[in-house]
């Protein structure tokens, strides 16, 4: 039911076939025909009034060409109400069970008072909002063979060592529909729920994941043991213009030992550093 428009390209897969969100991502990516600008975004999703100059503005207003926009975007109700109460910024949360790091949106500005005059720096990326140049595509594809956990946090770390500079908005833009505790789970249809074998599945993508951030070594005996190819990695490893080491200094996170600094949880990182 799409409408016509020679700006809408549709490519079809069978849902049976659908190997994951990443998976669909990459798919995604194959539409990229040298743009200038990529924004990858999810479904159910609201924007503001004049959003696309606005966005641009905003990039713009990070005055760094490498500059990348994401965050965890404030929620909305059916049809239309949009909180626009506070300003998101994203933060670490925890490790979880598979020792993934998990990430948390913060509200720490009030609106309109407390509107910060620029982007803010930031270590970490939200899948369902990342707009920035659209070299991402060549320099850091999505990697198909991640599932779902460990997505955002592996990207974080592959964009900045790239090279790119991570900042969340200054001005609300995007908005999105959070699944709440009053909705209806039968009603909402997941690839987990579909598939019977995501788990082997989810359990090799994680093995990706510790192993492109070093810290496989102290990943669950369950991840260690996966039969996963990880020698496939290279396209969807680290960039080679800033180190692992640097990021997590950058991040106040350390994967390894799965540790976070209180600056990483409450969302407070310093000037953009150089690659020296």
């Amino acid at each position: 039911a799409f409408p016509e428009h020679p700006q809408i390209n549709v490519c079809s897969f069978a849902a049976a076939d659908s190997q994951g969100a990443c998976w669909a991502r990459r798919q995604a990516q194959g539409f990229y025909d040298g743009e200038h600008f990529l924004l990858q975004i999810d479904s159910h999703m609201r924007a503001v009034k004049h959003w696309d100059e606005l966005m641009l503005q905003t990039w713009r207003d990070c005055g760094d060409a490498h500059a990348v926009l994401s965050v965890y975007p404030n929620g909305f109700q059916l049809p239309n109400q949009l909180q626009t109460a506070t300003l998101p910024v994203m933060a670490a949360d925890r490790f979880d069970q598979n020792g993934i790091l998990k990430l948390k949106g913060i509200g720490r500005y009030r609106l309109p008072e407390d509107q910060p005059d620029c982007p803010i720096p930031s270590a970490f990326i939200a899948g369902g909002f990342l707009f920035g140049p659209g070299s991402i595509i060549s320099d850091v594809p999505y990697d198909p063979e991640l599932y779902f956990d460990g997505e955002e946090i592996a990207l974080s770390a592959r964009l900045w060592t790239h090279g790119y500079n991570l900042y969340c908005p200054n001005r609300l833009l995007l908005f999105h529909l959070y699944k709440t505790s009053q909705d209806n789970a039968l009603d909402v249809a997941t690839h987990w729920g579909d598939h019977p074998d995501w788990n082997q599945r989810n359990r090799c993508s994680l093995k990706r994941v510790h192993t492109l951030l070093g810290s496989l070594h102290t990943a669950p005996p369950s991840v260690r043991a996966c039969i996963a190819n990880t020698d496939d990695l290279d396209p969807y490893g680290l960039g080679t213009l800033r180190s692992l080491s640097m990021y997590q200094q950058w991040s106040g996170v350390n994967f390894a030992r799965a540790e976070i600094s209180e600056e990483a949880k409450n969302a407070q990182f310093k000037a953009i550093p150089d690659s020296s």
